[in-house]
């Protein structure tokens, strides 16, 4: 059965995002900068990383794990380098300012790296690399997270599935934006089928006997799978790197839980920005871009009726129908964010 849906437009859900992570105690800046990112990501049609996930990020800020008033350090150690600390707060706060200032650095330098330690969960890539795409900066981007994985080959839950992102901006069309974590697919997935009742397809996880399941519940319980096996497993290893092991902060099995209100998590991230106008010059930069997805655009779709689409294109799509037509949620999550927001 079909969940009915009412639509909000994007200024409405906005404010109601802001006005509940306010009431939580956080500053107007930085509850704005939370509601920028995940409404963000609702307008792009990622709804796992959305709003839907006020309730549980408001919970644990209610049980002191998550700082509404972090003191956020940066720490230059080169004119392109820093590591931040976040100090326990809401991750969009903490990665906001990382990728503010890895771009300054970026306009600067040409390029700027910035390292993140002591951070919580910040969500999806995509709106750091769409907010990156918009200032002209190309992104590259990613983030630690709470132990789900196993390493190839064995039985215990030490890696993350520590997504990646990767943007670079275009002249007018949708800008590329590829997000990606290194599962064949992300637990916020398996939990949305796990909380409508339904299956997930074979092969996105394994139970904790190791064997084949479609019960979401279990596959949540046992083992999510890598993309592509010992790739996905390595990708997810190098994430952890330029995150958790060169921000000196927490990695690994040491990352807490998110859907936990006991500790913070101690999430790291990393922001690579790179400006590609000062490399190659506003002209030449826009025109390849063009030149390059025009070739991807043209190539003969394999399917009669086919579309050969670039990561970011359905991402676009989606956001220019929902800023029309508004997004849609579920009501109940509309009445909770509204709860939140005292509305």
């Amino acid at each position: 059965m079909a969940t009915s849906q009412v639509f909000i437009s994007a200024e409405e859900l906005s404010a109601l995002t802001t006005e509940a992570f306010r009431r939580a105690g956080f500053p107007d800046n930085d509850a704005e900068a939370v509601a920028e990112i995940l409404v963000t990501t609702d307008l792009m049609g990622i709804s796992t990383h959305g709003v839907h996930r006020v309730e549980q990020y408001l919970k644990r800020v209610e049980a002191g794990v998550v700082k509404a008033i972090p003191d956020i350090q940066i720490e230059d150690r080169a004119p392109a380098l820093a590591i931040i600390d976040g100090d326990g707060g809401q991750g969009q706060v903490v990665g906001a300012k990382a990728l503010e200032c890895a771009m300054a650095k970026a306009r600067a330098n040409g390029i700027g790296l910035v390292s993140v330690k002591n951070s919580n969960h910040f969500g999806g890539t995509a709106p750091y690399g769409f907010a990156a795409s918009v200032a002209a900066m190309a992104l590259f981007c990613g983030t630690s997270a709470s132990p789900a994985m196993a390493p190839f080959g064995g039985r215990d839950l030490l890696m993350g599935n520590n997504p990646l992102g990767f943007a670079a901006p275009r002249r007018g069309g949708a800008p590329f934006i590829l997000d990606m974590a290194q599962s064949v697919a992300a637990r916020g997935k398996m939990r949305k089928l796990r909380d409508a009742g339904e299956d997930m397809p074979l092969g996105w996880a394994l139970d904790a006997d190791g064997a084949p399941t479609t019960d979401p519940t279990a596959g949540l319980d046992g083992f999510i799978q890598f993309i592509g096996g010992h790739k996905g497993y390595g990708l997810s290893l190098m994430v952890e790197l330029l995150s958790g092991v060169m921000s000196g902060g927490r990695f690994l099995d040491d990352v807490g839980d998110m859907w936990a209100e006991k500790e913070p998590q101690g999430v790291c991230h990393f922001f690579i920005a790179i400006d590609p106008l000062r490399l190659l010059g506003a002209g030449t930069y826009y025109d390849r871009m063009e030149e390059f997805v025009a070739k991807i655009k043209g190539s003969a779709p394999f399917d009669e009726g086919g579309e050969v689409l670039l990561p970011g294109e359905l991402e676009a799509r989606a956001m220019d129908e929902r800023r029309a037509s508004g997004i849609p949620l579920t009501p109940e999550l509309l009445e909770t964010v509204k709860r939140y927001a005292g509305a």
